[in-house]
Parts: structure tokens; sequence; C-alpha cells
């Protein structure tokens, strides 16, 4: 029979566990309509700061574009006021610019070509100056042998020299007969 009492408490009736239910129910009620109430007032609350901020975003986003569009209607009116002409000179420099990269590529392709010639130029001064080493000591023989014929012709000079005394004091000492030879020697 314990047994019993035991099973008996532990089983809910029908009626007991509807009450329970409705009072769970009614419960949820009241949390579900608190819950609702402050997510209302939450709800206001961000209404009055959200509106006023989406109100102040458009007149700054419009302000901005209306900034944007009379700047570009500024400079527009600043190029055509400075340069009327300011396109087709914008084109002229453009055109021009793109010759003068043809031409940068036409001095670079020459430049390589001089880069060339400059090295086979150096190849050649080395081989003077091997070709000047080779010559040298021909040149220092040379030297000496231009040095003696040097010295040569002044003795050749000195010769005469003494040789035209003699023929003076000879024409002196012979008189007449020599004096017909200076019509042919000098």
């Amino acid at each position: 029979m314990t047994n019993e009492k035991e099973t008996k408490v532990d089983e809910i009736t029908y009626d007991e566990q509807e009450y329970l239910e409705r009072t769970a129910l009614l419960g949820l009620e009241y949390v579900l309509a608190d819950f609702a109430r402050e997510f209302q007032t939450a709800t206001r609350r961000w209404e009055r700061i959200a509106w006023p901020a989406m109100v102040v975003f458009a007149l700054l986003a419009i302000s901005g574009f209306w900034l944007i569009y009379s700047i570009t209607e500024d400079m527009h009116k600043m190029s055509d006021n400075i340069d009327p002409l300011m396109s087709q000179h914008l084109g002229e420099m453009s055109w021009n610019i793109a010759m003068l990269s043809q031409s940068i590529k036409h001095m670079d392709a020459n430049i390589t070509g001089l880069r060339t010639d400059i090295s086979e130029m150096n190849d050649h001064m080395a081989n003077m100056e091997n070709s000047i080493g080779v010559m040298q000591p021909d040149i220092a023989k040379m030297s000496a042998n231009i040095s003696m014929m040097s010295q040569s012709v002044h003795a050749m000079t000195w010769n005469t020299g003494v040789m035209s005394q003699d023929m003076g004091r000879l024409n002196r000492s012979i008189g007449k007969p020599m004096r017909f030879m200076n019509n042919f020697l000098p």
C-alpha cells in the first residue's frame, strides 16, 4: 500500500496539470506583455533618435551632392576663362607626349647601338695602346738616331763654316784668278 500511495503522490491529475499549464501560460503572457511594452518604449526612444539622424544624413548627402556639382561647374567656368581651347590644347599635349614617348624609344634603341660602338672603340683604343707599347722601343731608337743626326748636322755646319773661312783666306791670298771663281761659287 505504501507503494500505491507513492505512485498517487507522483501522479498529477488532469485538472491539476491543466491548472499548472494555465498558470504558466498566464505568467508567460505577463512576461510577454511586459516585453512588448518595453520593446515599444525602446522603439519609440530609437525612433526619436533615428528619424532626426536620418533627416540630418539626408541633408548632408544633399549638400554633398550640391557641393560636388557646384565645384565641377566652377572648375568648368574657370577652365573656360583660363583657356577656352583647353580641350584642344590638352589633346595636342597628349599627342606631343605620345610623340615624345616614341622619340625616347628611338633614342633608347640608338643608345643601345652607341653602347656597342663605344665598346668597339674601347677595344680599338686598347689595341692602339698595345701598338704604341710595341712602337715605344722603336721610337726610342729613332730618337737616338735623330739626336746623332742632329750632332752630325751640327758638325757639318761647323765644318762648312771652317771651309768658308779657308776659301776666304785662299781668295785673299791668291787674288784675281780666284775672284773669277766667285762668280760661280757663292
